[in-house]
Parts: structure tokens; sequence; C-alpha cells
């Protein structure tokens, strides 16, 4: 798995009023946990990398540059838990925990459908209800994403879990008989209405058609 990597800042002071500072100052308070740590470390994170972070890489791996007045140091992490508050829209607090490359660790893979349905192009409907699995191992062994070639599903055809290409490695902890992704008929109700829009649209273009004039005859 790529790393992403974010800059952080720590903190000398935590508390309710602490926090609200922090998120004054467009910051997101947070803080760094692991088992191999005392302390816990205090952070906090500009609001706008931290969604960047998110929206785009929010089960990753992250190299976490910790800067502590004029020194920086390196340390690898994950998100393990964020809040926010949906009033306000706003990220208010972010968990990060310390890992190590020699220890696995529990982690969320996306999972990424590749290529058009032939199911779908018959008329079928696509009913993607898996997005991420969850996997165990080495940081050095986490997958980018699950890549799924849907091109040959018929309408019925599906994708589990346990149909997915597992590297080396790296343990499944996602039920296999979970359903990823399937092809299903459309339903009565979904044919009807087609049927509907086809022959209203059959009747529009009726009446388009110019009346017999006498010319005509």
């Amino acid at each position: 798995m790529d790393k992403a990597k974010l800059q952080v800042e720590l903190r000398n002071t935590a508390g309710k009023g602490a926090n609200r500072k922090t998120r004054k100052e467009g910051m997101v308070p947070g803080v760094l946990y692991s088992p191999h740590d005392k302390e816990n470390l205090l952070l906090k994170i500009k609001r706008e990398e931290l969604n960047k972070l998110l929206t785009h890489q929010r089960h990753s791996l992250i190299n976490l540059e910790i800067i502590e007045g004029k020194e920086k140091n390196k340390r690898l992490a994950m998100i393990k838990d964020f809040q926010y508050n949906s009033l306000k829209k706003q990220i208010v607090h972010v968990d990060f925990y310390g890992v190590t490359l020699k220890e696995k660790l529990t982690i969320r893979v996306n999972i990424e459908l590749v290529g058009e349905s032939k199911g779908v192009k018959d008329g079928g409907i696509m009913d993607f209800d898996t997005r991420e699995v969850e996997v165990e191992c080495l940081p050095s062994a986490v997958p980018n994403a699950f890549r799924l070639d849907i091109t040959n599903l018929e309408v019925g055809d599906h994708i589990s879990v346990g149909d997915i290409e597992v590297p080396k490695g790296v343990k499944m902890l996602t039920d296999k008989d979970k359903n990823i992704v399937a092809v299903m008929h459309p339903s009565k109700e979904e044919v009807t209405a087609e049927e509907a829009e086809s022959e209203e649209a059959e009747g529009l273009e009726a009446d388009k058609v110019p009346s017999e004039t006498k010319e005509d005859k």
C-alpha cells in the first residue's frame, strides 16, 4: 500500500477550552497512541490537509511528520477513529494508531470495480453491496485496493469475498460468503415504468407526424 504523508504538530494542552481554541485556528486536535508508547502524543493537524486525507486515503497507512519546535520526527500510523460535528460539518477530533513494520495490523481495504458488466448492458441492475473488506497483514503487505473485473458478469451472477485473490501474506477477515457485487433482474415495477416511458415516447412521436392534407390526397 502506498503511504500517505501528513504533517502534524505537537500540542501541549488538552481539554475543551484548548481544543476549541485549536479549532478556531483552523486545526483539528488529535492524539497518537500505541501499545509501544508509554504516553499518548497530543497533536494538531491542519483541517484542510486532514479532510483531503480522509477523502482520498481514509484507510491508508500514514507517514506522520511530527513537528515540535525545530525538531521533526516521523511515525508510521493509521487513522483509528475520528469525531465529526454534523451541525458545523467539521471533523472535531482524530485518533491515530501507531504501527511498526514488524507488527501485523488489521486494516480496511477498498474494493474497485473494473469494466462494464454484460448483464447491465442487457438491462440488469448492478448492486454494489460491499465496498471495502477487512484484512490482517504486515504494513508492507497491505494492498492499495482489491480490483474486481466485472466485464463477464451476466444477469444473475455475483462476486463474493471468497472470490477475491488475496496476495501472499494477507489474511482476509471479512466473511468469504459476504456478497460484494451482483447483477440482478430489474423488478416488475422498473420494467413497467420503462414500458410506460417507452409508450409515452411513442405517443409523443405520433403527435409530431403531420396530418394528411388535401394536397397529399
